[in-house]
């Protein structure tokens, strides 16, 4: 026993001393491995914890457990990652793979019984170690396209098994072929309080970018000319073989005249903290045109652990006329480097004068609990919920689409938040019965009305954002829409394979749905992206040759319920 123990011990330290780059892992499928999407990538409010591996434009490909363990955990919902199996594995790691078709049958057979079990299509089930027990390579599952997918394909992430940290799926040497170095395609400086310029304003800079000689730069001709305390940020991206998709970069490193003066490294995050990338890159960037710029310089309330060197938070300090070089290195994990060159001569002038809008009602402290009586409406913003200090504004317009008061303009929806803050709107008296049915509404980049949530309470209509923007208080009496689809589901079904549904509703969206055969709950399956409603037949459990009665309820946000009723024979 003894002897099993220590040889054990030397196994992990082994692991540990040689690190990742020592472990090998079955690929995941037997299709070559193309990337759409690599490890770090920018997302929406998260960064990509893995790889997403392209399927060939379909779906039904086999998926094998990439190492030997036992399937600790089953999720299966209408949004995120679709249908996604979890297995543990003893080497200390949890490989993950998302948007599956369908399981093989013996696990399939077994979501199916918990769904029933728990009346429910959406499960997140943790399983015990003996219970689904693999072997290296094993098949476990069909490739697909469920959840929030934008097409079939394969995501897959390696976690720490420990902590549940995805870590980066490129550092396992699995036979995915890398030659292409990053490319840089914008540079962004900005001027970070009033004593500082560039060109003589306090306006952001910014140039697309140049290759020429062997690195890239700002076209011939540009001048930055620049004083006080800078800020950079730089639009960048990986690719890799056989793929056209632009993918995140590894590594970025800052120098300014050959000194380091930032660096960061995407080898592991905590999903914890993984919404800090809007503090990372240029909001304003992403909202205003899709534009993904990485900061080189640390926001104060940016709390992300990626940054392994920061020589003043990564802010550039021009105090003494000259010319100073700037250098920017990007790698990918498999080496491949480019670099960013560029000068900005230092040029001192007169202080910049604040000549901010007048409608600023307040300074906002990132580090401070923050409140805002208008008396038409109260925002209450918690501490650490702003990544660095606020110049608060307030505007409205008119009710618009048919809403029931103004729309209130919450600063500015390029301004991102990190927690929920509460907003209270207040209403004019409402029919009692129907306060229930009241919720915030906002705009979107079209000006098309969408619904934000909230709840009638004591006048107001308080809900919990996540966003700055315009709101308004509206109303939802109208119940969802359920239309079926590729014909009626009504008379003989004999020899159909399913039921099919589309449903929709006009504001406050679906909240949940539930179908009856001969009133026993049957299993639903929901494609939000879609908007489709599948009850597959389940011949041990509605009776074959026979006739039936069908109801399907669908319900919205707002209670607001739809009964469809049918007869049919099956």
């Amino acid at each position: 026993m003894r002897r099993v123990i220590l040889i054990y011990v030397v196994q992990l330290s082994l692991i540990h001393l040689f690190g990742q780059a020592e472990i090998s892992f079955h690929p995941p499928v037997k299709i070559p491995m193309h990337l759409s999407g690599n490890f770090g990538e920018i997302r929406s409010d998260h960064f990509h914890s893995g790889i997403d591996i392209k399927t060939q434009g379909t779906i039904g490909h086999h998926v094998f457990s990439v190492e030997e363990g036992y399937v600790s955990r089953i999720k299966v919902q209408a949004n995120g990652y679709g249908k996604s199996i979890y297995i543990a594995h003893p080497n200390g790691y949890t490989s993950v793979y998302g948007h599956l078709d369908k399981y093989r049958e013996d696990i399939s057979e077994y979501v199916k019984q918990m769904q029933y079990k728990k009346r429910s299509h959406r499960v997140d089930l943790y399983l015990e170690p003996d219970q689904f027990r693999l072997k290296k390579g094993d098949f476990i599952a069909y490739s697909g396209n469920s959840g929030s997918s934008a097409g079939p394909h394969l995501h897959f992430e390696i976690r720490n098994s420990k902590n549940q940290h995805p870590t980066n799926v490129l550092d396992y040497n699995f036979d995915i072929e890398d030659l292409v170095a990053p490319r840089f395609l914008n540079l962004f400086v900005y001027p970070l309080n009033d004593q500082s310029h560039v060109n003589g304003t306090h306006k952001k800079y910014s140039s697309r970018l140049v290759k020429e000689s062997g690195y890239f730069t700002v076209p011939y001709g540009s001048n930055i000319n620049a004083w006080g305390s800078l800020g950079i940020s730089v639009e960048v991206f990986d690719y890799l073989n056989g793929a056209s998709n632009r993918c995140g970069v590894y590594t970025l490193e800052l120098y300014v005249n050959d000194k380091l003066t930032y660096s960061h490294k995407m080898d592991e995050f905590s999903f914890s903290e993984t919404r800090y990338i809007n503090a990372h890159i240029d909001y304003q960037e992403r909202v205003q045109r899709d534009t993904k710029a990485h900061r080189l310089h640390r926001l104060p309330n940016d709390k992300l652990r990626i940054y392994t060197h920061l020589e003043n938070q990564g802010i550039l300090g021009i105090n003494e006329e000259g010319t100073y070089s700037i250098r920017v290195v990007a790698s990918d994990v498999k080496g491949n480097r480019s670099e960013l060159k560029f000068k900005v001569e230092g040029e001192k002038r007169e202080p910049y004068r604040n000549t901010s809008p007048d409608h600023i009602v307040k300074v906002m402290k990132y580090n401070e609990s923050n409140r805002f009586d208008h008396g038409e409406f109260w925002v209450q913003i918690p501490k650490n919920a702003l990544y660095e200090n606020l110049n608060f504004t307030i505007d409205s317009t008119p009710a618009y689409h048919g809403s029931l008061t103004p729309f209130y303009h919450i600063a500015s929806p390029d301004i991102p938040v990190h927690l929920p803050y509460t907003l209270a709107v207040k209403t004019d008296e409402t029919n009692p019965g129907l306060r229930d049915k009241l919720l915030l509404i906002t705009l979107n980049e079209d000006k098309e009305i969408e619904a934000a949530g909230g709840e009638y309470e004591n006048g107001e209509v308080i809900a919990s954002l996540r966003q700055f923007g315009p709101y308004a208080v509206a109303m939802d009496t109208i119940a969802p829409e359920i239309i079926p689809k590729n014909g009626s589901t009504t008379g003989n079904l004999t020899g159909r394979k399913a039921l099919k549904f589309t449903i929709t509703d006009d504001l406050s969206g679906i909240e949940k749905y539930e179908g009856y055969v001969d009133n026993s709950w049957i299993l639903f399956e929901y494609d939000m992206k879609n908007d489709l409603l599948t009850y597959t037949f389940d011949h041990k459990r509605v009776k074959k040759d026979s006739s039936h009665e069908l109801e399907l309820y669908v319900t919205d946000a707002k209670g607001n319920v739809n009964l469809f009723h049918t007869t049919f024979t099956w």
